[in-house]
């Protein structure tokens, strides 16, 4: 498979990913409704829900917005996009682990599977190495 190929289907895996956090966002601001939790078991009962929805829509919209800027570097060839998806995944674990459900969604499941798999595929395996994607 040719790096440009592998550097392609990686960055829209990677900007998906990030879209996909917008199923979180949309219910916390009130715009829709298909069962993402919009209460924090942490932050809901100090500072009252409003907090918890402010502070969720910042995480969502952060993270949403920084696959975007990561995918993008991949497809640049810049240097610094493996530092922002290693930031971005933790970004993206805090707001699930914040907003976590029980049972969880297939959404919130699958999200974390994503991140995690980011974080182990950069900082345990360094993969995709720069020979394999050209940066």
């Amino acid at each position: 498979m040719s790096s440009n190929l592998v550097r392609t289907i990686l960055a829209l895996v990677v900007g998906a990913h990030g879209i996909g956090h917008v199923l979180f966002l949309l219910p916390l601001v009130g715009i829709a409704d298909w069962g993402q939790s919009t209460r924090s078991w942490l932050l809901s009962g100090t500072g009252g829900n409003l907090v918890a929805r402010m502070i969720g829509s910042i995480v969502w919209v952060a993270a949403t917005l920084g696959f975007i800027v990561v995918a993008a570097g991949i497809l640049g060839q810049l240097d610094w996009w493996r530092n922002l998806a290693i930031a971005f995944s933790a970004i993206s674990i805090l707001g699930l682990v914040l907003f976590w459900k029980n049972p969880a969604s297939s959404s919130a499941f699958s999200a974390l599977l994503f991140d995690v798999a980011v974080l182990v595929a950069l900082l345990v395996f360094r993969w995709p190495s720069a020979n394999l994607i050209g940066t």
